[in-house]
């Protein structure tokens, strides 16, 4: 989690000081998606103190799963290496790890300061997606969870000791002292898309009739985005046959979220009636 970027512009023009790194990216995505978080609470007109508290909670334990997520997944390396767990500046954080220890707590917390659960998740489901958006730019300062070598137009190349770099240095597809190949910036297409969630969020939300709605829409539209761009991901993050831990994860999450859509539609129907004929 080094800040890849920051050190290539040091080394190329003598400062970084002008250019975000991860840690940067990922205090602005916190930050916003609190304020944002706050800014619905207030519209849903839930209690703004415990709104913030389940906000903070919920925040510590999906940094924590996200790490969990990362330990577990080179559960051998960390065994080897038990100091380098809370050193998450060596292997970073995973996101599906967040969402799920985050989603769980999230739950949690509402229910343990007597809010409603469905207009909590609501008033994040915003936040959530712009958070996203901001912190996978973070992602792309730092170089990690990169794509596949491309010949498009806008397919990037990135500096040394960056995971590209390390990856075509070790397939023998560079020399040291070079940059990596052009790669898909699979960041910033994550980035756009959480982007294009947060806006369509607030337009969808004038017109949801179920609480817990907007969540499950995210997660639905997410869910298949990251599924998709996955395959054009080549950085290590664990396979199942042809898919990617974060594909079946996807898979997943996208099942639950919309098994609870179909579920609350079907309540709202039973609970105004059969139809007239």
């Amino acid at each position: 989690m080094r800040p890849r970027l920051v050190e290539y512009f040091i080394s190329q023009i003598g400062t970084g000081f002008f250019v975000p790194d991860y840690a940067f990216a990922l205090s602005v995505a916190i930050v916003v998606g609190l304020y944002l978080t706050m800014k619905q609470a207030e519209r849903a007109t839930l209690e703004p103190e415990k709104v913030f508290r389940a906000c903070v909670i919920t925040i510590g334990v999906a940094l924590l799963s996200a790490r969990f997520y990362v330990v577990l997944q080179h559960l051998d390396y960390y065994r080897q290496q038990p100091l380098e767990i809370p050193q998450i500046w060596k292997g970073g954080l995973a996101s599906y790890g967040a969402y799920l220890g985050g989603g769980i707590a999230a739950l949690v917390v509402a229910k343990w300061q007597r809010i409603s659960v469905g207009k909590f998740l609501d008033c994040c489901a915003p936040a959530i997606a712009l958070a996203i958006a901001i912190g996978r730019i973070g992602c792309f300062l730092n170089g990690c969870c990169h794509g596949q070598i491309s010949s498009l137009p806008w397919a990037m190349r990135f500096p040394e000791d960056s995971g590209p770099y390390f990856s075509h240095l070790h397939d023998g597809l560079i020399a040291p002292d070079q940059l990596s190949l052009p790669v898909h910036p699979t960041q910033l297409y994550e980035s756009l898309y959480a982007l294009l969630l947060f806006l369509f969020l607030l337009q969808y939300r004038k017109h949801q009739k179920r609480e817990g709605e907007l969540f499950a829409v995210l997660f639905v539209l997410y869910s298949l985005g990251r599924f998709f761009i996955e395959f054009l991901r080549d950085d290590d993050r664990g396979n199942i046959s042809f898919l990617s831990l974060p594909q079946i994860l996807s898979i997943f999450v996208a099942l639950i979220a919309a098994g609870f859509l179909f579920t609350r539609r079907r309540e709202m129907q039973s609970a105004d009636g059969p139809p007239l004929i």
